[in-house]
């Protein structure tokens, strides 16, 4: 079975997820007299990676922001319409961090929301219009999105770095090849050799070649 992306976990998980989690308490006693819509979307996001020679890890910061639309009674004033609102904002933001408190996925809890909430008008809802409020919900999501043993290639596993190569030899990686001399020392002087091609003539006998800096090649981002 395929692993779900982390990214997707944490915001969709029918269990875990962030936005079925509020879908459920939107249904619960302390929301029913709020009627709300929802939505999301991402207004920027960070990766950052931490390597060593043995792992690489990839750590991702996602600023998310919920649009909310609340709708209130049309014969509501508009002071307590809108303390109806902030009383909204107050329980939903306090359910999305008991959310990120329990959420394993999470690197950190939530620290901080910052919220935006318009003035009274009339807002869309279910195909029309009715009077409410727009109400926006943002914070950052710290999460791990993966650890990956390093293994540059099989082939660079194995033949590198102490393996000889001799004259004629096909090149297995491409890169600087050091000049190894008949007692196996190093001579100082470097040939670049391109995977498959053969390694070129010695001026000596019995001198062969050793990689020392493997070619990288940079992955582009699509």
């Amino acid at each position: 079975m395929t692993q779900m992306p982390i990214v997707r976990q944490i915001l969709s998980d029918p269990d875990t997820g962030l936005l079925p989690y509020l879908r459920q308490q939107l249904q619960t006693e302390n929301f029913l007299h709020f009627k709300a819509l929802f939505g999301f979307h991402v207004d920027e996001y960070s990766t950052q990676v931490t390597s060593n020679d043995n792992f690489l890890e990839v750590q991702t910061a996602l600023l998310l922001t919920l649009n909310l639309s609340i709708v209130v009674d049309s014969q509501t004033p508009p002071d307590e319409a809108t303390l109806h609102a902030l009383e909204f904002q107050e329980l939903l933001d306090a359910q999305i961090i008991i959310w990120s408190k329990d959420n394993e996925k999470l690197l950190n809890p939530i620290a901080q929301i910052k919220g935006n909430l318009s003035q009274l008008s009339e807002i869309p809802y279910q195909g029309g219009y009715l009077p409410g409020f727009e109400i926006r919900s943002q914070f950052t999501l710290n999460y791990s999105a993966g650890t990956t043993q390093l293994k540059q290639s099989d082939e660079l596993t194995q033949e590198r770095p102490s393996s000889l190569y001799s004259p004629g030899e096909r090149t297995p990686i491409s890169g600087q090849y050091e000049l190894i001399n008949s007692n196996g020392e190093g001579t100082g002087l470097e040939v670049t050799s391109t995977a498959g091609n053969p390694f070129p003539p010695t001026s000596e006998p019995e001198q062969s070649y050793r990689l020392v800096d493997p070619t990288v090649h940079k992955k582009r981002n699509h």
